[in-house]
């Protein structure tokens, strides 16, 4: 395999992309968008990266005051927020619709308040629940669906729930994270863009040399050379130190070395879901109308709605069209004969590809200096014509140390593909973008929303999935994570391409403890939801 460079050299020099607004005060001299890897010398600040800057067209205006100097100004005191004094005190209410009998079809609808002891609404405007309805089934996989939250901004708040399944139907309201606590997040992204060391290793004799990398070049806090590995075609910004007498197109090893950086990781180690009381805390579901009745065939381009499924006996029913099943392994290989699939993106994607390969009992081939964790992987049944690619994400990525030629940026690997009526390109981006400004991300997504036009111009027929992320993160990235899924639903509304709504597939489900990649059940899941539109009903 020859030596590829992160950057792709097969692109025109000039693009119509403009830098992000990020850009200028990373590196002012070097706002050119030349496509050769070249050494610049960051510029010193005076402020940190992605820090807010205030700006003041004005003085602030003398304050008025209504009382002689030296008076004493009566002040009304108000005790600080206290999230355990909240925690308390949130409740959640069917007393609007006590006493009713409910059917499947129906819409639910919950309060979600916090009231003092004197019984006044507390005000606390902009938090983050997450609302579900189940029905438990001892030692299997139950029922499951999500409900939609509104901030009714008073400090209620609606739970919202389509009742689709019959029986007992068990109530579930959780605070994942308080506004109080969100705004420190918020001010923490700017402020400490990144909680890992990234490096580039370049193995000299028998010398291990390792240099800084990351998406700005003044986070390196460096007066020395700089490598600058950008590309903006792929809306990608990149930066390493230059060691001494090493070229900056020298292939080396990008991986990372956990540890606490400029104040470590401040993403709110020890907050946990809390669970909100209420009463009923129970209903019961009478039989009523079929939720899956009049389902539309699975095709590319279908609006996805807020509550887009639910699980039944731990088999997921979807609202947006008639999802498959598969029985066996027959049914799995008929479904892809002779297609090509290309999985790119992190390893929440990767899990299809292991997972595929699992069902099939295909072929690995392994790729020369490629790991199991990055790729490049591939995997082939040439019984029935079917191929499996994956490859991940450029930086940031959190990976064992991966060699830089195998690494790709998502919109350069979407312009390689061909496509055709063949051809499943999936992706997913989000996991390794939580602790950067989401600029950042929206950035790299512009970039692989403009290339996925181009794949659909030049062959209409390929099918393009498009992956969100999961809900199973750890409390302290759920909110931060959650606002990136909203910019990726956004950034593909109104394309002709396909939504598996991983988010709400991982917050359904309650028979498994939570965790970043989901487990094997949930997996198929999301890849019989995939083949519901390779092979539609």
């Amino acid at each position: 395999m020859s030596q590829q460079r992160m950057k792709m050299q097969w692109f025109p020099a000039k693009f119509s992309y403009e830098l992000p607004s990020f850009r200028n005060s990373w590196n002012d001299s070097t706002v050119t968008v030349n496509r050769v890897w070249k050494m610049t010398k960051p510029v010193l600040k005076t402020t940190k990266p992605f820090s807010p800057v205030l700006k003041r067209s004005k003085s602030f205006p003398p304050v008025l005051q209504t009382t002689k100097p030296f008076s004493p100004v009566l002040q009304k005191k108000t005790k600080p927020f206290s999230a355990e004094v909240y925690l308390q005190q949130l409740k959640f209410s069917l007393a609007s619709e006590s006493g009713r009998q409910y059917s499947v079809g129906d819409t639910l609808h919950i309060a979600i308040f916090a009231k003092d002891t004197k019984n006044n609404i507390v005000t606390n405007i902009g938090d983050f629940f997450r609302a579900s309805i189940l029905t438990k089934v001892k030692g299997k996989a139950g029922s499951g669906a999500v409900g939609i939250i509104t901030d009714h901004q008073n400090g209620t708040y609606t739970a919202t729930f389509r009742l689709l399944w019959e029986g007992e139907v068990t109530i579930k309201i959780q605070l994942v994270l308080t506004k109080q606590s969100i705004d420190v997040r918020e001010r923490n992204i700017p402020k400490y863009p990144m909680h890992v060391m990234f490096l580039k290793r370049y193995i000299v004799g028998n010398d291990t040399i390792d240099t800084e990398c990351n998406v700005d070049p003044d986070i390196l806090k460096t007066t020395s050379a700089v490598c600058n590995y950008s590309d903006p075609h792929a809306g990608a910004w990149w930066y390493c130190e230059k060691p001494a007498n090493i070229p900056c197109d020298k292939p080396g090893d990008y991986g990372i070395r956990y540890k606490r950086v400029y104040g470590g990781n401040l993403h709110g180690r020890g907050d946990e879901v809390h669970e909100i009381s209420g009463s009923p805390s129970q209903i019961y579901v009478k039989k009523g109308r079929d939720p899956l009745a009049n389902r539309r065939r699975c095709v590319q381009g279908l609006a996805t709605p807020q509550i887009s499924g639910f699980y039944r006996n731990g088999v997921w029913n979807s609202l947006v069209c008639k999802n498959r099943h598969f029985s066996s392994r027959v049914d799995w290989q008929q479904c892809l004969k002779g297609k090509t699939l290309y999985f790119m993106g992190d390893s929440t994607i990767r899990q299809w590809w292991e997972h595929l390969v699992r069902i099939m009992n295909m072929t690995e081939t392994h790729i020369p200096d490629a790991i199991s964790k990055t790729g490049p992987l591939l995997a082939r049944d040439t019984v029935n014509n079917i191929t499996l690619n994956y490859r991940t994400h450029g930086p940031p990525r959190l990976c064992p140390f991966t060699r830089t030629f195998l690494i790709k940026y998502v919109a350069n690997t979407i312009d390689e593909t061909a496509g055709g009526p063949n051809d499943v390109v999936g992706i997913t981006i989000w996991a390794h973008f939580n602790s950067y400004p989401r600029e950042v991300y929206r950035k790299r997504m512009e970039a692989v929303r403009v290339a996925i036009e181009r794949l659909l111009h030049r062959s209409p027929e390929t099918l393009v999935v498009i992956k969100s992320a999961n809900t199973n993160t750890p409390v302290s990235a759920s909110w931060r994570v959650y606002k990136l899924d909203l910019i990726m639903r956004e950034m593909f509304r109104g394309m002709n391409v396909v939504l598996v709504d991983a988010w709400e597939m991982t917050s359904a489900q309650h028979w498994h403890v939570e965790a970043i990649h989901p487990e094997e059940d949930i997996i198929v899941q999301e890849l019989e939801f995939l083949c519901s539109f390779i092979c539609p009903l």
